[in-house]
């Protein structure tokens, strides 16, 4: 079975991607590290891009791991905004269009990136998990900046 034990009765059928990618949305927008995490397998493909995320561009996270980035990613930065251009789902695969909006909570400063999600979700838990975004230079002001 999938998921769905700690989301849903767990006598449900597990989440479909759709359910799933709005829940991981959801989840980030909240900041919820933990609830990031359980909709993760136990093991991930993961690979970013972010040249300042080094440590994390690909290879397999076990979903302790794939918590810790997220706990990273969320003491450093404040999430101000989330837009999402497009989600197509196509089966168990889904790409996400969007924008976020970040706050460095140590200078205040702001940071816009496109982004692109792509996520293949088996069972109801993502099993792979690919994020390309802008490169994001930290500003020594407080002025917006978006890098290209």
């Amino acid at each position: 079975m999938g998921l769905c034990a700690d989301i849903r009765d767990e006598n449900a059928k597990p989440l479909s991607t759709f359910e799933l990618v709005q829940l991981l949305l959801a989840r980030l927008g909240a900041q919820d590290a933990e609830g990031l995490a359980r909709l993760f397998a136990p093991q991930v493909e993961w690979r970013v891009t972010d040249p300042a995320s080094s440590q994390w561009r690909s290879g397999v996270r076990t979903r302790r791991e794939v918590e810790s980035f997220f706990l990273a990613t969320f003491s450093a930065l404040g999430l101000e905004g989330l837009t999402v251009r497009r989600l197509l789902v196509d089966g168990e695969d889904a790409v996400v269009l969007g924008k976020a909006r970040w706050r460095t909570l140590a200078t205040t400063a702001v940071h816009e990136a496109d982004f692109v999600l792509s996520v293949s979700v088996h069972r109801g838990a993502v099993h792979e998990y690919w994020l390309m975004q802008e490169a994001v230079d930290l500003p020594s002001g407080s002025e917006p900046v978006r890098t290209r």
